[in-house]
Order: structure tokens, then C-alpha cells, then sequence
């Protein structure tokens, strides 16, 4: 019973220990070789995914900027054309709460409408506005 209940706060501890927001919101990414808008989709204390055309390789470190918050951390799993990155430092729950806020104005198309805008913009050579 014992070994039971041991092997069960295990499995408990892999999990996300933070809810998540999720959100639909223009931010910017930079690293070291480069900057880049990006779409947040969604937003804890501890970390974000994002949706990108060219995802930065797993250790990459990454500071997201939106509105007049920003975090720092790395980005630990790619899949398609989203990654998540793991914040260095948490952000307050307040910033998160906050960037509801910033989601509700930006009402942002869905994901296969922006992947079309991507592509359209990477085509003409021009610069999402």
C-alpha cells in the first residue's frame, strides 16, 4: 500500500503544477541571432507556448516582450510550428491575470488564417504590420 501511494505522488509530480492561460496575442521573441513576432497561446507563472513559423532549437534561450511585460527562458520542446519555452524566473500570477487584459483587445484571427497571413507576408517579401 505503501509503495502504491509513493508510486502515486510520483506520477503527480510530472504534471503542470500551474494552470495555464491561454491567450491569442502578437508578442515578440528575441535571441541571440535574431527578434521575431510571434503568437502567444498560452501563459502560466513558469512558462508559454508559442506558435512560429521557424521555432528556435530546443536551448535556445528566449525573451518574450508583451505590453509592458517580458520574461526570459528556453525553449524545451518543439513541435510544428509551436515550442514552449520555460521561464528562468516565474512572472506573477498578477502578469498573467494582466495579460487577459492585453488578449481581450487583440483579437487575433485563428491559427490556420495567421499561418495563411505568415506565408502570404514570407511570399511578397513584406513585413506583417
Amino acid at each position: 500500500m505503501e509503495e502504491e501511494a509513493r508510486g502515486s505522488r510520483q506520477l503527480q509530480r510530472g504534471r503542470r503544477s500551474e494552470s495555464r492561460l491561454r491567450v491569442r496575442l502578437p508578442v515578440r521573441m528575441e535571441t541571440r541571432t535574431e527578434t521575431s513576432r510571434v503568437i502567444l497561446v498560452d501563459l502560466s507563472t513558469t512558462g508559454a507556448r508559442i506558435l512560429t513559423e521557424n521555432p528556435p532549437k530546443v536551448g535556445t534561450e528566449a525573451m518574450l516582450h508583451w505590453g509592458r511585460y517580458e520574461a526570459f527562458g528556453e525553449v524545451v520542446w518543439i513541435e510544428g510550428v509551436q515550442c514552449g519555452i520555460a521561464f528562468l524566473d516565474p512572472i506573477s500570477p498578477q502578469d498573467v491575470l494582466e495579460t487577459r487584459e492585453l488578449d481581450d483587445a487583440a483579437h487575433l484571427p485563428q491559427d490556420r488564417e495567421l499561418l495563411r497571413q505568415a506565408a502570404r507576408h514570407w511570399v511578397e517579401g513584406t513585413t506583417p504590420r
